[in-house]
């Protein structure tokens, strides 16, 4: 990934996605919380996305956010669905955690502080994706069920579809118990690096990166069109917000992207 500080509000591009002039794309750092958490300011928040939108060159007025709830629901946006969880949590989408689409203008955006965003984008079809893969949707193959959505949709190949494997908490600190690791064991069978032993007894550490790659190929992503950003939140709270690192009063923040408009 590509770190760019334009003075305004950091933020992070795949290289993989930054070669496609036609869309815009951006993994917003923790150096402003954009998320509408229990306790923050909410003005501040307005403000914080209206920094992210000027420095990545989006119209936050066109965003759509969604109410995340570590499900596999996959919603197909609209046009009328323009400004939906922008600038207020009431107006969200409701209840979904994956969002595909083929409008122009429309800032898909997911909001992170561990878990995996994922965004995907079709440059054949002209189709984007964004999607909030925690333990649980990556277990339950979110990531796959949006690129499923975009063929059954859109007519999508998976094979042409590129996707950015987002900041997340990696294998160096995601720790589970015995009943998590059982989990992602049953769902990926015979992967040993994806679920290894911790010196602490009955923890194990899992790989989100590696799961949720799994995930995409078999969907039919080419392994060649997959970027892993390999930046671990928990051990960069200086860069991103983490809950495993701050608890409940950590921040969000959010990867997004816009097909630009002809």
């Amino acid at each position: 990934m590509q770190k760019i500080d334009n003075g305004l509000f950091p933020f992070y591009r795949f290289e993989n996605l930054s070669v496609f002039g036609e869309i815009v794309h951006f993994v917003a750092s923790g150096e402003k919380n954009i998320g509408f958490t229990e306790g923050t300011d909410y003005e501040m928040i307005r403000d914080n996305r209206m920094d992210l939108g000027k420095a990545v060159g989006f119209e936050v007025s066109r965003m759509v956010c969604a109410h995340q709830i570590h499900s596999d629901h996959i919603t197909v946006v609209k046009a009328e669905d323009w400004g939906k969880g922008a600038l207020d949590k009431e107006s969200r989408l409701p209840d979904t955690d994956g969002m595909i689409t083929d409008v122009p203008g429309v800032c898909l955006l997911v909001l992170s502080a561990d878990c995996v965003p994922v965004l995907l984008y079709d440059p054949v079809k002209r189709v984007i994706g964004a999607i909030h893969a925690g333990w649980r949707g990556t277990v339950a193959g979110i990531a796959g069920k949006a690129v499923a959505g975009m063929r059954e949709n859109y007519g999508c190949c998976p094979a042409d579809i590129i996707a950015g494997i987002g900041p997340s908490i990696g294998r160096c600190c995601f720790e589970v118990g015995p009943e998590v690791a059982d989990v992602f064991r049953k769902k990926f069978g015979n992967m040993p690096e994806l679920v290894t032993a911790s010196e602490v007894p009955d923890k194990f550490f899992v790989d989100l990166w590696m799961a949720n790659f799994h995930v995409l190929t078999h969907a039919g992503v080419s392994a060649r069109h997959i970027e892993i950003s390999g930046l671990c939140t928990r051990c960069r709270p200086d860069e991103f917000f983490s809950y495993r690192y701050a608890g409940k009063q950590a921040g969000r923040f959010g990867a997004g992207i816009v097909l630009c408009e002809k």
